[in-house]
């Protein structure tokens, strides 16, 4: 073989990646902990100006409730490790994402991404920030959630794409709620849970985010999307709600007869009639604990780490993503090896893969 081959090979990937010799020399966001796959840190608000998308920490840990709506016991403190029937830990997730995301880091490989296309760049077609953390009030909702909004408001403000890592799922409705606000036209939602998430109340809780979002007036009920609903741990009332409503709602039954693509795809033609984008709401529960040990809510059954990439690669694809969140994770509930940890920052680079490609003028559907 030609030796230069291997010569000019290299030549051409040290144009695409420029290497820092000096590792050391990371972003930093705070202590030892990098930024999301050691991305430029947007450390003032006009660091954000000319980004097409940033990661953003919300460790928000909402305290439990005493409810006949949503059937929780009377506890007011965060359960212990040993807990069942109720898990908390989701405020540690931000921290672990962005460890993991190291795997990914842009200067090993500036995202090249081969699955796409041999020389398919992430981020020579989107450029991202890490946007650091929201100040979270422990105990304080009203306060934490509407800091989520108002930050989330500053990415959208310049045309960027939030990349929520939450904290538990009552991190969706600032977010979204923010997204929407800065949309002109309507706004579809795709949701991925084992859980319906329909409660009317209580406010600001992981349980009753969908409610208020439905009640804005660039969405409608026609657009929102369900994925992944299994097992028991199911309120009755809530699943009449599902009913009532008539969105769309896809088991984990639907998607074993159906497959993961048709689900989606069918999901995705829902979403998008008459809106002008999506915001993809993941709850790392819709995935088996086989593939994420890291949940606060483990339900067995649940879909694979492939279903959960080839889900979000089609709607990055086929639709334009206006938002993007993943909650639930409980790093302390992990493997030694940190497996939902990895996975979830995954999803993360999915999202902002699946982007570039769409902005790229790639071929669709995904690979």
């Amino acid at each position: 073989m030609d030796k230069e081959i291997w010569e000019e090979a290299y030549r051409r990937a040290a144009e695409m990646v420029p290497v820092r010799v000096d590792r050391h020399m990371r972003d930093i966001l705070y202590g030892d902990v990098p930024t999301f796959m050691e991305l430029p840190h947007a450390r003032r608000p006009g660091d954000l100006e000319g980004t097409g998308a940033a990661f953003l920490g919300v460790g928000f840990e909402g305290v439990k409730i005493d409810s006949p709506h949503t059937y929780l016991p009377d506890l007011a403190a965060p359960a212990g490790p040993e807990s069942i029937y109720y898990r908390t830990g989701a405020d540690r997730a931000p921290e672990a994402v962005r460890r993991y995301s190291i795997q990914y880091s842009i200067h090993h490989g500036n995202g090249l991404f081969v699955e796409y296309a041999p020389d398919f760049y992430i981020f020579q077609h989107l450029r991202a920030v890490d946007a650091g953390d929201v100040q979270v009030v422990p105990g304080d909702a009203e306060t934490s959630l509407a800091r989520c909004e108002a930050r989330v408001g500053e990415i959208v403000a310049v045309g960027a794409v939030p990349l929520v890592c939450g904290g538990d799922h009552a991190v969706t409705l600032p977010a979204a709620r923010a997204v929407a606000g800065a949309m002109e036209g309507r706004l579809g939602l795709i949701h991925f849970d084992s859980h319906f998430d329909l409660a009317w109340d209580p406010p600001l809780y992981a349980g009753s985010q969908w409610a208020p979002l439905l009640a804005l007036p660039n969405v409608e009920v026609g657009n929102y999307c369900q994925i992944g609903i299994r097992g028991l741990r199911q309120v009755p009332a809530e699943a009449e709600v599902a009913r009532r409503l008539g969105h769309g709602v896809w088991t984990m039954a639907d998607v074993d007869r159906q497959g993961i693509e048709a689900v989606v795809d069918a999901a995705i033609e829902r979403a998008t009639d008459g809106t002008r984008g999506v915001y993809v709401s993941f709850d790392i529960d819709v995935v088996d604990p086989v593939y994420c040990p890291a949940q606060k809510y483990p339900e067995p059954a649940g879909l694979t780490s492939k279903q959960a990439i080839t889900a979000l690669r089609r709607i990055g694809h086929a639709a334009e993503i206006k938002g993007f969140d993943l909650c639930c994770l409980g790093p302390q509930y992990d493997d030694r090896v940190g497996t939902g940890s990895h996975l979830a920052a995954r999803l993360f680079v999915e999202v902002l893969a699946a982007m570039a490609w769409r902005r790229a003028g790639g071929a669709s559907p995904a690979p």
